[in-house]
C-alpha cells in the first residue's frame, strides 16, 4: 500500500472534518467532491455509500469516510480516512467548549451562530439535491428543459418510496430502523437491483 495515498486520504478527510460545518447531510457534497478526486466512486456508488452510511450506526461523516477510504485503499484507507475526518472535529470541539464557556454571552459569538445556521441549511439542501438527482432521476436536472422532460426521467417507484418514508416518519413517527428495513425489503422486491 502506498503511504502517499494513505496520507492524501487522511488529509482530504481532515479537510472535510475541519470545514464540514453542519455535519451529516451538510457535508455530503464536500465528501463527494473529495472522493471523486480519487476516482474511486461514481455518483450511483456515492448514493449507495450515503444509504449505507445512513443505515449503519454512527455519524454520517465517519461512516462515509470509512466506506470511501475502504473503496479507495482497502482497510488501511478506511482507517486513514476515518482518523482524518474525526481528528479535526475532536480538536475543534475541545477548543469550542473552552471558547464558548468563556465568550457565550458575546454578541459577536451569538451573531456568528446566527450566520452559520443558514449555511448549514443551504449545504443540507445541496446534499439533498445531489442525492435526489441520483436516486430519483434517470437523467440530469440541468438537461431538463420542460416539465414533460422531467416526468420522462423521474423514477416513479423511488419517488413513491420517498413520499411514503416521509409520511411514515413525520405523521406516524415510524422509527428510522423500521423504515430502512421496510424500504429495503420493498426495494428488493419492487426494484430487483434495477435502476428504475
Amino acid at each position: 500500500m502506498e503511504a502517499g495515498l494513505l496520507i492524501k486520504l487522511f488529509l482530504t478527510f481532515a479537510k472535510i472534518g475541519l470545514v464540514g460545518f453542519g455535519g451529516g447531510m451538510a457535508i455530503l457534497p464536500l465528501i463527494y467532491q473529495s472522493v471523486s478526486e480519487f476516482n474511486a466512486i461514481d455518483a450511483d456508488e456515492f448514493a449507495d455509500l450515503f444509504a449505507i452510511s445512513q443505515a449503519t450506526p454512527g455519524p454520517l461523516a465517519v461512516n462515509a469516510a470509512t466506506f470511501s477510504g475502504f473503496e479507495t485503499a482497502g482497510i488501511p484507507g478506511a482507517i486513514a480516512a476515518t482518523l482524518g475526518v474525526a481528528f479535526p472535529a475532536f480538536i475543534l470541539v475541545a477548543l469550542c467548549v473552552r471558547f464558548l464557556s468563556r465568550y457565550k454571552q458575546s454578541r459577536l459569538v451569538q451573531g456568528a451562530f446566527v450566520g452559520i445556521r443558514p449555511v448549514a441549511v443551504g449545504m443540507i439542501m445541496a446534499g439533498f439535491v445531489m442525492m435526489a438527482e441520483t436516486t430519483l432521476l434517470s437523467g440530469s436536472l440541468p438537461d431538463v428543459g420542460s416539465i414533460g422532460q422531467l416526468l420522462e426521467i423521474v423514477k416513479p417507484v423511488q419517488v413513491l418510496m420517498v413520499i411514503a418514508t416521509f409520511v411514515a416518519a413525520q405523521k406516524f413517527k415510524v422509527g428510522a430502523i423500521k423504515l430502512i428495513l421496510i424500504m429495503g425489503v420493498l426495494g428488493a422486491f419492487l426494484c430487483k437491483g434495477e435502476l428504475l
